[in-house]
């Protein structure tokens, strides 16, 4: 049975499958199985993949007509062996030893949940500015990117992706599932080890889809976890006792 299964589904990513999958293949931990969902590619990507197989026994192709990146990853997570899983898209990449430091800090008890660091890279550069991974933090907005390794019981546990977050924010849906529903723990490892490419407008699809849906997909997200508002009031207090505090003490609840 492999350490970790890494996710990666893909969709015309003929440009940029291969850095992907580079950087996978160079992780400092090798026991591992790459399942590779070709959503219904009309480039070369399908192409560009089953060369990767054909080289690498650890890699595993599952094509598919095009579907959406929720019936994809839902579909490979049952598929993995590993009871860890890593789900990473195809055209984003890794740091060489991510996934023997996510592996280790989840066998180790620091989290339910390992995430890291984020850099950008592409259009934009520079290190994501993402909050601390508090449930008062993610009640407010998304802490997290969509790649981060978790159990796959948890996952099955919390029913996989759901489908009513087709147009976006399934990996953000997920961790609320996670967080407030499964009272599962985030572990952020302090250094960068996961690289997020930002492409020009024309090419991210999935960026144009979530910012069209934006406002339905945010009042899902409140129907579905009506607990945000009150850990959002919560916070709205914390800060306005935290106005009255002398600056010493208001330094430290802030950094508790």
């Amino acid at each position: 049975m492999p350490k970790v299964s890494v996710i990666i589904p893909c969709f015309n990513q003929e440009k940029y499958i291969s850095e992907c999958l580079d950087a996978v293949e160079k992780q400092t931990l090798q026991d591992m199985e790459i399942i590779i969902i070709n959503d219904g590619s009309t480039d070369k990507s399908l192409d560009i993949i089953k060369k990767y197989a054909k080289q690498d026994s650890r890699i595993k192709v599952i094509n598919q007509s095009n579907k959406g990146v929720i019936y994809a990853r839902n579909a490979a997570i049952k598929l993995a062996q590993s009871p860890y899983i890593f789900p990473l898209d195809a055209d984003d990449i890794i740091a060489n030893n991510y996934l023997e430091l996510a592996y280790g800090a989840m066998t180790s008890g620091l989290g339910d949940i390992i995430t890291s660091r984020v850099e950008l890279f592409g259009h934009e550069t520079g290190e994501m500015k993402l909050k601390a991974p508090t449930k008062y933090n993610l009640a407010r907005e998304n802490c997290l990117v969509n790649c981060a390794l978790f159990r796959k019981d948890d996952f099955l546990k919390c029913g996989g992706y759901d489908n009513a977050f087709f147009h976006g924010l399934e990996d953000y849906d997920l961790w609320l599932n996670m967080v407030f529903r499964h009272n599962l723990k985030i572990y952020r490892i302090p250094e960068i080890l996961f690289y997020y490419r930002i492409k020009s407008k024309n090419e991210s699809r999935n960026k144009i889809q979530t910012h069209r849906y934006s406002s339905i997909l945010k009042q899902q997200i409140k129907k579905k976890y009506p607990i945000l508002r009150i850990y959002k009031i919560i916070r709205k207090l914390q800060k306005i006792k935290n106005a009255f505090l002398p600056n010493t003490l208001r330094r430290k609840n802030a950094n508790a």
